[in-house]
């Protein structure tokens, strides 16, 4: 492979702007090349025992355990979240992960048997095996550059496919990192590669050379392009996209742990996470209680650099991601909102520091209520019924994610679903993509597809079914030549095998066995 030596990718710390390391990049030329290697390996590799494959993989979380708080440090560094979420919102989720694929995973990669009540009559077996893809072409994001793309790679090796990875060029010290984790489970020559460098020339690049399959993580408009670009060769895609969740807040729900809920689900990671708490609807008999307590709960957050332990938001990650709270926040304000608190840029640290902002009085006209703000605001809207909050929570071009706060678990789980989105927590929000079991997707504009569980292990694989039959006839009942006789038999045969009660069923098999001569 060539090396590109017309650019590095530096690393820039969102919190101080200063350089924390330089990542070689990728020449476009290369990846023809780099799927060729990946396909030479992923043969090999597929063909190994899911057993053996697990052995290898889990040499890489005894490394994880190992270098915990140096990977840590990395995506604080490179992303500018706190170290507690690099360790509670990366870390955690990957090593759940490691522990799904050993138990869970590795059950479902066995495949299943089917029973049928014509199998054992009938002398057939049948089952479905799950076998890998080939190539997985993995396109991971900034705002989690470690959990994602770890979890899915992990998916993707067990159920014995290759992976190229691209991870963001705004994180891609974390993405080197994962590099060097998988070295250390020693994994086949070929089998994981990682693609460092700009989306938009290396995405082109990657679709072009065929993936066998394609998962992407990021915005709307960006997986629109890949879907298209993958319907050319009909490339299966997964698409985890954007979200605008709605936490709803009912007269019973305990005040007190749903409104920190509310201020830990808006700004954690600065707000820039698809499953944000990003709209609230509060009902109206308890709404002044709630925000004052919200209000009380984001004035004490600290803001500053994630290394820091008493840090409770860090920085964003660009400019650019200021610039949209920034416009966010101004039609807010302009369509009457209040701002209680925040709503201003810090200009203090150096970094792309954004105050954590509480939106008061908001409603659907607003921006920040309909377009996924991505960063550090908490919008609230009161309604006084739970018709009037699904039909709120539901007017979204969005549904990937959204919570229901009460007392109440037999109403919370009417109300959830009732709900068009792919997740509902029901007093607590964002938690279950730490749980690898839990499947992670959306609806509408939110994505296609499954990550996590055994639905998303699945989704790396093609199911083959193969059936035998040890039939001792010398032909079938439905094969030629065609009779009135084996009409009927064929009659008699639905009788015995589908219709209800003993007489019935009793009816069908004798009169089945009265044409059996005429059958052959």
């Amino acid at each position: 492979m060539t090396a590109d030596t017309s650019r590095m990718i530096q690393s820039i710390n969102p919190a101080t702007l200063e350089v924390n390391a330089e990542i070689q990049s990728t020449a476009p030329g290369d990846i023809p090349g780099i799927f060729e290697q990946a396909r030479t390996a992923q043969r090999k590799w597929g063909a190994l025992s899911v057993r053996k494959r697990l052995d290898c993989l889990m040499a890489g979380k005894e490394f994880l355990l190992a270098n915990t708080d140096e990977y840590a440090r990395i995506i604080t560094l490179d992303n500018g979240k706190t170290l507690l979420e690099s360790l509670a919102a990366e870390i955690y989720p990957v090593l759940d992960m490691y522990r799904f694929i050993a138990t869970d995973g590795a059950r479902a990669l066995r495949g299943e048997k089917l029973n049928n009540p014509i199998f054992p009559i009938a002398r057939i077996e049948s089952g479905n095996v799950f076998e890998p893809v080939g190539v997985a072409g993995i396109i991971s994001p900034w705002n989690y550059p470690f959990a994602i793309p770890m979890t899915q790679i992990l998916a993707a090796l067990l159920a014995g496919n290759a992976v190229v990875l691209k991870p963001s060029n705004l994180t891609a010290w974390v993405g080197d990192a994962i590099g060097r984790l998988f070295r250390e489970s020693r994994l086949p020559d070929g089998l994981l590669q990682i693609l460092q460098g700009s989306g938009s020339v290396l995405g082109n690049a990657m679709m072009d050379a065929r993936p066998d399959k394609v998962v992407f993580t990021g915005s709307v408009p960006v997986g629109k392009q890949l879907m298209a670009r993958a319907a050319e060769t009909l490339i299966p895609i997964t698409l985890e996209l954007g979200g605008k969740d709605p936490f709803i807040v009912l007269p019973d729900a305990d005040i007190d742990r749903a409104a920190a809920a509310a201020v830990w689900g808006a700004f954690v990671n600065a707000g820039q996470t698809c499953a944000s708490v990003e709209r609230v609807y509060v009902h109206n008999s308890v709404a002044q209680r709630f925000i004052n307590k919200v209000v009380e709960k984001t004035r004490a957050l600290r803001v500053g650099n994630g290394l820091e332990h008493t840090t409770d938001m860090g920085p964003l990650i660009s400019e650019d991601r200021i610039t949209l709270v920034e416009k966010h926040v101004a039609d807010a304000r302009a369509k009457g909102a209040e701002i209680a608190t925040g709503g201003d840029r810090i200009l203090t640290f150096g970094g792309y520091f954004y105050q954590p902002t509480v939106i008061l009085n908001a409603n659907h006209s607003m921006e920040c209520m309909r377009e996924e703000t991505f960063g550090p605001t908490l919008p609230i809207m009161e309604f006084s019924g739970i018709d009037e909050a699904v039909e709120l929570a539901n007017d979204s071009d969005y549904g990937l994610t959204a919570s229901v706060w009460t007392k109440d678990a037999a109403r919370a789980k009417k109300i959830a679903r009732r709900i068009h989105t792919g997740v509902v927590t029901i007093n607590n929000c964002l938690i279950t993509y730490g749980f690898a079991q839990a499947p992670w997707g959306g609806v509408k504009e939110s994505g296609i597809g499954r990550t996590h569980s055994v639905h998303g292990l699945l989704e790396y694989t093609s199911i083959k079914n193969i059936t035998t039959h040890r039939s001792m006839l010398s032909h079938d009942i439905w094969w030629h030549p065609y009779s009135e006789a084996k009409y009927s038999g064929l009659k008699a045969a639905f009788d015995a095998l589908f219709c209800e009660g003993m007489s019935c069923k009793a009816g069908g098999v004798l009169s089945l066995l009265k044409n059996f001569k005429l059958l052959k």
